[in-house]
């Protein structure tokens, strides 16, 4: 063979060893696994959350409270909960903070039992830690609780002659065939600086004959919807719902009542359902508000 025949051959096989090589170091390149990073945190379990709970209404630490963690996703407020907690924390006196066994991870948080307030179900995270003692700031690191604030309330009844509205002390359905009823809500600010009452809803009994046509809360028209099913909060008839009321505030709902068939005489109440969220029985310590309306002939 001759001399230039095999150096083109050597050469091209050199190549040929070459691009293979390059080749075999890009697949591995390319298909290996990442190296694994090594652990944020040295220690997730076994640990010692910290945290601090506040009475925003009072503007004040709570150091006496019932104060539960249950896993994430669940709802200790709905009305047929029964899941046992994982842990419950108590509250260092020393260091004036509250404390709780834990590993990492989240969980939902239920505090109850705090003096006039409201039970509140929160969201949090136990980070992990690098530190020998294994202690840890829960996130958030301060939970708040809401006072509930004192709630009064009264009604008063127009009736519509045909010219004008005027005022009687119930619905007389022989006197009539439409009404106006003004419920009106007032809170105090007396029972703590900052409380409220949390969201809810107004129930209206449901009588016979008698149709909501119309509804407006302070002013602003709202829709009037009907509860037939009982078996999520223990109540059905007409509502309207409201937001978050504050300390030192009145709420005026005027609701317009038709005769749309027979009426039967009975009595409409007016009842606050508040805080909807929370429909567990045992949590719901407050005795509703209720106002009571003779319907009759």
């Amino acid at each position: 063979m001759p001399e230039e025949v095999k150096i083109k051959t050597s050469t091209l096989a050199v190549v040929l060893l070459l691009l293979i090589v390059i080749g075999i170091i890009a697949y591995q390149a390319f298909y290996a696994a990442p190296p694994t990073a090594p652990p944020k945190y040295k220690y997730t379990t076994g640990l010692t959350v910290k945290f601090k709970i506040f009475d925003a209404g009072k503007s004040q630490l709570v150091t006496s409270a019932t104060v539960q963690f249950y896993p994430s996703g669940s709802n200790p407020f709905a009305r047929t909960f029964t899941t046992k907690p994982i842990t419950s924390a108590s509250y260092d006196s020393t260091n004036g903070y509250w404390t709780a066994p834990l590993d990492a991870g989240s969980y939902v948080v239920l505090i109850t039992g705090v003096s006039g307030a409201y039970p509140e179900k929160i969201t949090v995270t136990v980070p992990g830690t690098n530190s020998e003692d294994l202690e840890v700031w829960l996130q958030p690191s301060q939970l708040n609780v809401y006072s509930r604030a004192a709630l009064s309330d009264s009604s008063a009844i127009l009736y519509w002659s045909g010219s004008a509205w005027l005022p009687d002390s119930r619905i007389n359905i022989t006197k009539a065939d439409k009404w106006m009823v003004t419920y009106t809500l007032m809170v105090s600010e007396d029972s703590a600086p900052y409380g409220v009452i949390k969201a809810g809803r107004i129930y209206i009994t449901k009588i016979n004959g008698l149709t909501p046509t119309s509804a407006s809360l302070d002013g602003s028209v709202v829709a009037v919807n009907e509860d037939t099913e009982a078996g999520d909060d223990g109540i059905t008839g007409y509502f309207i719902t409201f937001s978050e009321f504050s300390a030192g505030e009145i709420h005026r709902l005027d609701i317009t009542f038709e005769e749309t068939g027979t009426v039967t005489p009975a009595t409409m109440t007016f009842t606050v359902f508040e805080y909807y969220e929370c429909l567990r029985t045992t949590l719901r310590t407050w005795s509703p508000i209720t106002e009571a309306i003779t319907v009759s002939s």
